[in-house]
């Protein structure tokens, strides 16, 4: 209401100031003009009355009703809900029958087997990612990833323990027998064989040495004396020829001149040329068996040296030797 009155003051002013200037303008006497004031002082004052009687009755409504003023209630916002977490567990699904084992990789022992269509939980991996550690049996064990299906394989960690490998076995040598080490030849003096025993001394030569096995119970010896400058005619018919036998330096004394060469003849390696045959029973072969190295020469009906010395090995059951000798002349 302070304002209101305000307002009439500054209204009563301005007619004050504006009022002359009018009166001026349009010939009217001051006291026509005094008498215009005065009514308008009159109009003025009764409208300040009445408003003072407004104000009252708004101060006394006011102090008696005064509304209370309830707010107004706003929404309740509904809560967001809160995303609730999916139960993902990784698993793998066997689609084959396969090893189960006790580390990831080939050398671990086997615990077991899944069979296609069994379910396992997944509970780690190994770093290379190549093997998943699964939940078999109450127990941790591994299987090769590549031949499984895991689901949700994003969410498996590195297992915290991987069982050491276990030590990589040792092969055993397989044992390998010794080689038997023939005896060591007898050096033979480095001399002309031939010197000494006469023109004849060196008449044959040993040509062609074939060994074959006969089990190696006994020493069968085949000697064929030729001549090659008659297509191989056989020498010594009516028993000139024999041979002297020696077996790792030790004469072997059933070799002598009671057997010489006849006039019946044995197919063998190099035909139907061999007409001498001793077999030797191996408890008179020096040694007691028939392997070993052998030095032999030919001697003639007197007895005379007919050849040099000439040397051969037999092995294991090779007791069976065929020899040619061949006259030179």
């Amino acid at each position: 209401m302070k304002k209101t009155r305000l307002v009439l003051l500054i209204v009563v002013a301005l007619l004050g100031i504006t009022v002359p200037l009018y009166a001026q303008e349009a010939g009217v006497t001051l006291e026509d003009l005094a008498a215009r004031v005065e009514a308008m002082v009159e109009l003025v004052s009764s409208m300040s009355d009445r408003l003072a009687t407004y104000e009252d009755r708004l101060s006394a409504l006011e102090a008696t009703d005064t509304p209370t003023v309830t707010p107004t209630a706003l929404p309740t916002p509904l809560p967001t809900p809160t995303p609730t977490a999916t139960s993902a567990s990784p698993t793998v699904s066997i689609s084959r029958v396969m090893n189960v084992r006790a580390g990831p990789g080939t050398i671990y022992p086997i615990l077991g087997q899944a069979s296609p269509g069994e379910q396992f939980p997944i509970s780690g991996k190994n770093p290379a990612g190549g093997w998943w550690q699964i939940i078999y049996r109450g127990q941790y064990a591994w299987v090769y990833s590549p031949l499984v299906t895991a689901t949700y394989p994003e969410l498996v960690q590195v297992a915290p323990v991987i069982p050491t490998p276990p030590p990589t076995p040792v092969p055993t040598a397989t044992p390998i027998p010794p080689t038997p080490v023939p005896p060591t030849p007898v050096p033979q003096p480095v001399t002309d064989p031939c010197a000494g025993i006469g023109g004849d001394g060196c008449k044959f030569r040993l040509r062609n040495t074939d060994l074959r096995h006969n089990g190696g119970g006994e020493l069968k010896l085949y000697v064929g004396f030729v001549h090659e400058g008659r297509g191989d005619e056989i020498q010594g018919i009516g028993g000139n020829y024999y041979v002297e036998l020696h077996k790792d330096g030790a004469h072997v004394a059933a070799v002598n001149n009671s057997t010489r060469g006849g006039n019946s003849t044995h197919q063998g390696p190099q035909g139907n040329k061999y007409n001498y045959l001793k077999a030797v029973p191996l408890s008179q072969v020096p040694g007691g068996n028939v392997a070993g190295n052998y030095m032999i020469f030919v001697r003639d009906g007197n007895g005379e040296r007919d050849s040099q010395n000439y040397h051969f090995s037999v092995s294991g059951g090779n007791g069976e030797v065929w020899l040619i000798f061949a006259q030179n002349n």
